[in-house]
């Protein structure tokens, strides 16, 4: 992975940190990081103890992604968001296309160092609720991409190089774009925060479907052992007469 120093801060480019990921993503497969070839059954990298710490270090990997780095430490953020217009306006909107991580930083860095603030996967999800992206590509190779509807409000998906030569595909956000999401804050947030009750009442919801299915399973379960004594009984009755 590529990296270089800036003071004593290190700094990563995005499309080697990529890289590094779908590396180790393949490895934790089974497979090779270079051709996707299976690796074979008493190769070293199947064990699971290493599996799991490669699928570990992918998670992190894919975290730097959607979090804009690790490189420092966060405070708590504590307190609810909100913004006053004057803040708003402190944001900083650049002619440039930017990308969606630039975009949760330049929000951050307006807010008060304990406040709550608005991070890249709720405006891509938020962008996803309004049509404006959509997911692209497999299960575990997913990528929110830009729709008809993101182009027109400023969303561009390009395509990148990684360290290794291999594509992937990233979004831009152009002025319009940036605008449009940092007009809109507490709306994503709302969103944000209505999805977490969903997704919490969803969990609710499956959990009581599964406790419902193994209380069935045990009454059914009692029910078959009930008749089998049943008809044991009865078996032995009949022989018992029949002596």
């Amino acid at each position: 992975m590529k990296s270089k120093q800036n003071g004593q801060k290190l700094i990563f480019e995005e499309g080697d940190v990529f890289t590094a990921q779908k590396y180790l993503r393949n490895l934790a497969s089974g497979r090779s990081p270079l051709d996707g070839a299976d690796l074979a059954e008493d190769h070293l990298l199947r064990e699971p103890a290493l599996v799991n710490a490669l699928d570990l270090a992918a998670d992190l990997l894919e975290a730097w992604l959607d979090n804009g780095g690790f490189n420092r430490v966060e405070p708590m953020r504590t307190r609810p968001f909100a913004i006053s217009d004057a803040d708003r306006a402190k944001i900083v909107i650049s002619k440039e296309p930017v990308g969606i991580m630039t975009i949760a930083k330049r929000i951050a860095q307006v807010l008060p160092y304990d406040m709550q603030t608005v991070r890249y996967g709720q405006i891509s999800g938020w962008l996803q609720y309004i049509g404006a992206l959509e997911w692209e590509g497999e299960t575990g190779h997913k990528r929110r991409v830009s729709t008809p509807t993101g182009q027109q409000i400023g969303i561009r998906t390009v395509d990148r190089k990684g360290a290794d030569g291999t594509s992937y595909r990233k979004n831009l956000y152009d002025e319009n774009a940036q605008r449009l999401i940092f007009d809109n804050l507490e709306g994503i947030m709302t969103y944000a925060s209505q999805l977490k009750v969903q997704e919490a009442a969803e969990k609710v919801e499956k959990a009581k479907a599964e406790l419902a299915a193994m209380q069935r399973k045990a009454e059914q379960t009692a029910a078959e052992e009930e008749a089998a004594a049943a008809e044991e009984i009865l078996t032995e009755s009949v022989e018992a007469g029949e002596d």
